[in-house]
């Protein structure tokens, strides 16, 4: 065959895809007024102030009365300056100056911001959580532009470095521009419906955009269904965002007819994530939080034929052709648009478009859970314990990316042993030693090193010792040894380096991640008391936010290797992958079966990867080591397949299944100095063109998805076997052998 006319076979009666184009991105607005300098005193507050001179409210930019600007009582980097803007605004920018006329100025600081004042999200800065340049002096002003801007009512200058000849000082401004936000809540018992105005509906394109946020790891946000099985579902599992798309071609043998798309993670932290889902025809864009995968369908797959309702935060109980486990959404959405249409706001208005199954409201409240955030292996926090019980019971939630660390240890009183909660290959191991007894452990959970929350409740009492993760028990009953009572101290995620003794001090490191929902003795632990300085101790902990990060996304591990992660590093699997590096970058096979000659290797199946370190993998082929270096790529035709008569039926389609996909294909084609490819069709009283006129009856389709009518060797569009070109066919007035319709 002619390279020009197809060199891939890949299914015959095949119907061409159609293309597709994309609509131009809006132009940005200007949103940089000032915020801060009109704000009441009020609207400062702070950790602490060295004097009433140096308090919050005289933090502004360029502001001269007291002592010209903040200053904390001690400079520490648990200090920090808060502004509350008085309702949710859109922050673009932030500026910074030192106390007036001092030696005191910040030289690098960190970012915080919240919707409620609690629950603080760190601004990472271009992917980075390295803190924002400070000052180098105590007046002039270095500002900071925020790429990308938040939305956010509170917040937080975090000092990280300051004059070393001075201490903390600092003011501060912060530009923006009002913010319209439009919520609905669901209960994860509702959903709220849309029907489309099909004289409006755009026949091209879908766009849906929103945000939202929860704090519930699974629910679905939306979905929409189509003939044949057909829908668009938006669904959040584990904390991750899953697109299941289905083209409703499931009886045609396509790979694209069920497709999903997974982006995000840590979703559930009841922070604000934006979504946006463009559909195109057969073309997906799926973006969350500035992440985006794109999704071309084939075979002549679309998204837009579906039905004219949409629904969100669940799915009808009448909609019953896709079945989902999953439960609704729990949570919030803001700013939700369908085209241009603002949902939301027409479920307001109760317009008859929408329809609210179940109860919803138009507000949404702030978290109150305070997680806690390990930031070393050397951070701890140390809180009292129910003296004078004879028992011990501790719970809390964790969630971390390292396999071990230390999560709790306590000295019980009176030298009646040591309690030691260790995460080790991502399980847990509650230890109970007790003097002159060999200790009694516990191991329960498995897989617990996931970025999942997880809960944990231990108890001892007793001759009972148990712990309990994720509601599923483990214990160890009859195996204690005289009167256990609780210790003065527990000790959380490390010791202090004055501690030592069972737990402190070992080879394991201390916990990175994050903690919440602590109880002690079965009351529980307010962590800002902690912070206040009112309860307990600790030391390298951020308090009131979780800065758990997930450096898999996006993932560096190319050709498909597996990406793991601890706090602070990312690794990557190669294995299977046929590549090698740090990243899966460095190609393990050669690039051509030329290369396996020239290192002496005979005939036989050979992997070769043809773009090297490009996105391709690896093919499997046969190469051929003769004085000429074949390489042969195989498909599923192999065998005979049998087709029968077409009289009066609809054609008769048979595809051909490479063992490389079609790019694989076209580079090792590109490589090679001639190309060919053999299809044999045995004829019996079998037909490829109309007995009177000539005119085709059968054809193939190559890989540009061109018809195609010549066979055995023969001339693109010549309409003709090889045979009737060379005028040598069994029956002359025919241009192929099969025409002539010999019962043979």
């Amino acid at each position: 065959m002619d390279r020009a006319a197809g060199a891939v076979l890949g299914m015959l009666f095949l119907l061409s895809a159609r293309p597709w184009s994309t609509a131009a991105a809006g132009s940005p607005y200007s949103c940089d007024a000032p915020l801060a300098s009109t704000l009441p005193r009020a609207s400062f507050s702070s950790s602490s102030e060295l004097s009433s001179s140096h308090g919050p409210g005289f933090a502004s930019l360029n502001r001269r009365d007291g002592a010209g600007g903040w200053s904390p009582r001690v400079s520490d980097k648990y200090q920090w300056l808060q502004i509350d803007l008085g309702e949710r605004m859109e922050v673009t920018a932030v500026a910074t100056q030192g106390g007036y006329g001092s030696s005191d100025w910040v030289t690098s600081y960190v970012l915080m911001f919240s919707d409620g004042g609690r629950n603080w999200k760190l601004y990472r800065r271009e992917e980075s959580i390295s803190g924002f340049p400070g000052n180098t002096n105590a007046d002039s002003v270095v500002h900071y532009r925020l790429e990308p801007p938040f939305e956010a009512r509170f917040l937080r200058f975090l000092p990280v470095a300051w004059n070393p000849k001075g201490r903390i000082g600092m003011r501060i401004e912060v530009y923006g521009c009002a913010y319209r936000s439009e919520v609905v809540n669901f209960d994860g018992k509702s959903s709220l419906i849309y029907t489309l105005n099909q004289k409006s509906a755009s026949p091209t394109k879908d766009v849906i955009s929103l945000k939202f946020k929860t704090r519930q790891t699974d629910g679905i946000l939306l979905h929409r269904e189509g003939q044949n099985g057909k829908h668009v579902t938006l669904e959040l599992v584990k904390g991750r965002l899953i697109l299941s798309l289905n083209s409703g071609h499931a009886n045609l043998p396509s790979p694209d007819a069920r497709v999903t798309l997974t982006l995000g993670s840590l979703l559930d932290d009841q922070h604000w994530h934006s979504v946006l889902l463009e559909l195109l025809n057969a073309h997906v864009n799926f973006t969350v939080d500035r992440h985006t995968q794109h999704f071309q369908a084939k075979g002549g797959s679309r998204y837009l034929d579906l039905d004219d309702e949409i629904s969100f935060g669940g799915i009808p109980g009448h909609r019953k052709s896709v079945v989902f486990p999953h439960k609704n959404f729990h949570g919030c959405f803001e700013n939700l648009y369908y085209n241009g249409v603002d949902i939301i706001d027409l479920s307001k208005k109760r317009k008859p478009q929408t329809l609210v199954v179940g109860n919803v409201s138009y507000s949404c409240s702030h978290l109150q859970i305070v997680p806690v955030t390990f930031l070393s292996s050397s951070s701890y926090l140390a809180l009292p314990g129910a003296s004078g019980e004879d028992k011990v019971s501790v719970a809390f939630q964790f969630r971390t990316w390292n396999r071990a660390g230390l999560l709790l240890t306590s000295q019980l009183k009176h030298g009646s042993g040591a309690l030691v909660l260790v995460l080790n290959d991502g399980k847990l191991k509650l230890s109970l030693s007790q003097p002159g007894h060999p200790s009694r452990d516990i191991t329960a959970g498995a897989g617990l090193s996931d970025g999942q929350w997880h809960s944990v409740s231990l108890s001892l009492k007793g001759s009972h010792l148990s712990v309990m993760v994720d509601g599923e028990a483990a214990s160890v009953a009859h195996s204690l040894r005289g009167r256990i009572d609780s210790g003065d101290t527990y000790y959380l995620g490390g010791c202090p380096d004055s501690v030592s003794g069972s737990g402190c001090g070992g080879p394991l490191g201390g916990f990175q991640g994050c903690l919440r929902l602590i109880s002690v003795g079965d009351k529980a632990v307010d962590p800002i008391t902690v912070q206040q300085g009112a309860l307990g101790s600790f030391r390298d902990l951020q308090i009131d936010t979780c800065g758990l990060t997930d450096r898999c996304l996006p993932s560096y591990c190319e050709h498909g290797g597996e990406c793991s992660q601890s706090w602070d590093t990312f690794s990557c699997d190669c294995a299977h992958t046929g590549y090698l590096g740090a990243t899966c970058h460095s190609p393990l096979y050669e690039q051509s079966c030329e290369a396996h000659k020239h290192r002496g290797d005979s005939s036989g199946l050979y992997y070769i990867d043809s773009d090297g370190s490009g996105p391709l993998e690896p093919a499997l082929v046969y190469c051929n080591m003769t004085d000429t270096t074949g390489t042969s790529v195989q498909h599923n035709g192999s065998h005979l397949a049998r087709v029968k008569s077409s009289d009066g039926e609809s054609p008769h389609p048979v595809a051909f299944k490479y063992t490389a996909s079609m790019d694989q294909l076209q580079a090792i084609i590109d490589r090679a100095d001639h190309c060919q490819q053999e299809l044999a069709f045995y004829c019996k009283k079998s037909r490829l063109s109309a007995r009177h006129d000539g005119t085709p009856v059968s054809w193939w389709v190559g890989r540009t998805n061109e018809t195609h009518t010549y066979w055995g060797g023969s001339l693109p569009d010549a309409q003709k076997c090889a045979c009737g070109l060379q005028g040598n066919c069994l029956d002359s007035q025919y241009y192929c052998n099969c025409d002539a319709d010999r019962n043979e």
